[in-house]
């Protein structure tokens, strides 16, 4: 049963281990190019575990800011992971202990992936979870720590390597987009989006876009499980 698991997992967790190769050789290359140890780049992968919110920091240790702005700044970044965790308390529901971890390792790849693979009969939904997530987060480190010890290694220019995580996000995206037929959630996403990027400015996108976005799923819910059903009752 472990072992049908692990090959499920590993099977869905490609396109990210994959995606995590350039975001990890980005990472990797901008922290040991700030000055940082191999052993700093571990302990933020294995400790904080969050791209963005890595790519963030390396600014902050080049800039020596104070820790409010880190403080503020990091809360603004992952406080997403507030919304996700609404929409998979049933999932993670009697997981015990092992709930603390799952929690800690739901970056934005995970939670696609628990949001759009379909689980099968024979495997362990809860199990599968708690795989998926120790998959990615050792992909992540692997890459991180390998292109961080490349970065002592050899000089780069880092010049743009940032958008390494966009990408992936842009790719992950791209095959929710082509998984569900319904694409309001994908509307609702760009338009609250942009409608926080103008009333509330670049500095407040995030949470601006978040809340609305979460808002607006919540008020059309019915309708977009509705048109999923339908679609799924037609093939």
């Amino acid at each position: 049963m472990r072992g049908r698991t692990f090959k499920y997992a590993l099977k869905v967790c490609t396109p990210v281990i994959l995606g995590y190769l350039p975001a990890g050789f980005a990472f990797g290359l901008m922290i040991t190019a700030v000055g940082c140890s191999l052993l700093t780049a571990l302990v933020m992968s294995l400790s904080i575990y969050t791209g963005a919110g890595q790519y963030l920091a390396v600014d902050f240790i080049k800039n020596n800011s104070p820790l409010i702005t880190v403080a503020v700044s990091t809360f603004l970044i992952n406080c997403k992971h507030l919304f996700y965790g609404l929409s998979l308390l049933e999932k993670y529901k009697g997981t015990g202990l092992k709930k603390l971890y799952l929690i800690f390792g739901l970056t934005d790849e995970t939670y696609a992936l628990m949001t759009s693979v379909h689980c099968p009969d024979t495997i362990d939904e809860k199990h599968l979870a708690l795989t998926v997530t120790i998959i990615n987060q050792c992909a992540w480190v692997f890459a991180t720590f390998l292109f961080a010890f490349l970065g002592t290694v050899v000089k780069f220019d880092t010049t743009g390597l940032d958008f390494a995580m966009t990408a992936l996000f842009l790719v992950i995206i791209t095959d929710q987009f082509k998984t569900y037929k319904t694409k309001l959630p994908f509307v609702i996403g760009a338009g609250s989006a942009l409608v926080a990027w103008v009333v509330l400015g670049k500095g407040n996108l995030l949470l601006g876009g978040a809340v609305l976005s979460v808002a607006l799923l919540i008020l059309f819910r019915k309708h977009i499980e509705a048109s999923e059903e339908k679609e799924a009752e037609r093939k």
